[in-house]
């Protein structure tokens, strides 16, 4: 399980980072789109360091400590990125397609760093420690594709 966790996780962090949201359009739009880039590099970073955690954990060393201290670090990202949206979304350039296009990637990825957040905290801090009782992850329905731009 653990181990699935960990996949995934990477998984989300080559995602983020292979998204290029920086395509410029106008100063307001691609500074939003920039600080929505940072916050979501600082979240894949926080990912990854989870999932090496994750794999240590499921290679039998005794490092929920570890798994623990990164899940938090992951948790502190996630809610950058939230703070970021919301600061964006309230912004004067929160409808220009290129700023709802990189609203729609945070808010995507946020929510998938949710989930396996909780699926992490689910193994560590289940009832009975084991991690046969975890939920499997479920694959995501594909994305809508983007629409059309005029």
């Amino acid at each position: 399980m653990l181990l699935a966790i960990a996949a995934v996780l990477f998984a989300t962090v080559q995602t983020t980072l292979a998204a290029d949201l920086s395509a410029p359009s106008d100063a307001g739009a691609e500074a939003a789109c920039a600080e929505i880039k940072n916050a979501l590099h600082a979240l894949a970073s926080a990912e990854h360091d989870e999932s090496l955690a994750l794999d240590l954990a499921s290679s039998g060393g005794n490092s929920t400590a570890i798994v623990e201290a990164r899940l938090s670090v992951l948790l502190d990202r996630a809610q950058d990125l939230r703070v970021v949206l919301e600061h964006v979304r309230q912004s004067a350039v929160a409808r220009d397609p290129m700023v709802d296009q990189c609203t729609r990637m945070g808010f995507g990825a946020l929510v998938m760093s949710e989930k396996l957040s909780s699926d992490v905290e689910t193994v560590l801090f289940g009832g009975d420690d084991s991690v046969a009782q975890a939920p499997e992850l479920k694959s995501a329905p594909p994305a809508s594709p983007p629409a059309r731009q005029p």
